[in-house]
């Protein structure tokens, strides 16, 4: 029998790259760099090889060559502000969302917003070309082993559920750096604040209409290239991880309306856009406002929650100008 018995003893870390694919070191003791998992984060971990066979007088095949080794990795979070609204602290240039780094590498541009409001704010929406989108450096360390991706650039998926926190479920693909065995102690930058609950205040609005809504989800949908090339300075094979193309949408099944109240069917035979506008909390510095100027619903089918009717609908955020498909701010 084994002296060592492994667990699921897991510390995720995540740091903002000042240069794109240069290590930035995440730390377990630094803010907003250890993260508050939901569940065990799962690690995608690959390698290509070339097999080799026939000359050699045998039916096998010799030795493979290693070639590229594409990593992932895919975990969950709730959404919440800063971590102590209620002892006055507004957002600023160092008080910020805690994901707000891991929006940044979704394909969403920062900007943080003073003029005209009580406190600042900060607002994330889909950044304009590939040389305003950030990068992290990942550290998922598991029992004293630890993976590091570089560059690393995704999708977010926000999930709304009826009188639950929302949860962000991250899907980030980068550039596999060391693999080694590292001692770290318990994180000491968690946030510590309670997320608030989509509930009495969750109000999601189409159009002019407060639907009732139980679920709704929204994915930035950014297409992901794994850059194979020539150029590739790690062992890994991929130069860079690159957002191409983003079509963000998601699902949501508001109860059946009246269609004088809010023709969902005419609406998206006429493929018009309408304004989706989603608010958890209303207590400043940990609420968050997502809004779509020009949802437009791609599919509209009866379902059936207990015998009471409702519309299961996917939609798909459009511009109106460039890159306005959606936002997020907290205030």
């Amino acid at each position: 029998m084994p002296d060592v018995f492994l667990t699921r003893r897991a510390i995720l870390l995540a740091a903002i790259e000042s240069t794109y694919g240069t290590d930035a070191n995440p730390q377990h003791t630094s803010s907003y760099q250890a993260i508050r998992l939901i569940d065990p984060f799962v690690l995608d971990l690959g390698q290509d090889a070339v097999e080799v066979q026939g000359g050699n007088l045998t039916r096998g095949r010799s030795r493979p060559i290693a070639t590229i080794r594409p990593a992932g990795i895919t975990f969950r979070t709730y959404v919440h502000g800063i971590p102590s609204p209620s002892s006055g602290v507004i957002y600023s240039a160092t008080a910020k969302p805690t994901l707000g780094d891991l929006f940044r590498v979704c394909g969403l541009f920062e900007t943080f917003e003073t003029a005209g409001y009580a406190g600042g704010r900060y607002r994330y929406a889909p950044s304009a070309d590939v040389g305003s989108d950030s990068s992290v450096t990942i550290v998922a360390h598991q029992d004293g082993f630890e993976h590091r991706l570089l560059g690393c650039r995704g999708n977010v998926n926000l999930i709304y559920q009826a009188s639950a926190p929302v949860v962000a479920e991250f899907n980030l693909r980068g550039i596999l750096s060391t693999e080694a065995s590292t001692t770290r102690s318990a994180p000491t930058g968690l946030p510590t604040i309670v997320p608030p609950r989509w509930v009495g205040s969750g109000s999601i609005f189409i159009e002019s209409l407060s639907a009732v809504v139980e679920n709704i989800n929204f994915n930035t949908n950014n297409t992901v290239m794994e850059d194979r090339a020539s150029v590739a300075s790690s062992a890994s094979g991929i130069a860079a991880v690159i957002l191409t193309e983003r079509a963000p949408g998601g699902s949501f099944d508001p109860e059946a309306t009246d269609a004088s109240t809010l023709n969902f069917f005419a609406q998206w035979r006429a493929s018009s856009g309408g304004v989706l506008r989603v608010q958890t909390n209303v207590t400043t510095g940990n609420r968050f406002t997502l809004t779509a100027s020009e949802a437009v619903f791609k599919k509209v089918a009866w379902g059936d929650k207990s015998g009471l009717a409702l519309f299961s609908t996917d939609f798909e955020a459009y511009e109106r100008a460039a890159d306005d498909q959606f936002q997020i701010v907290f205030d």
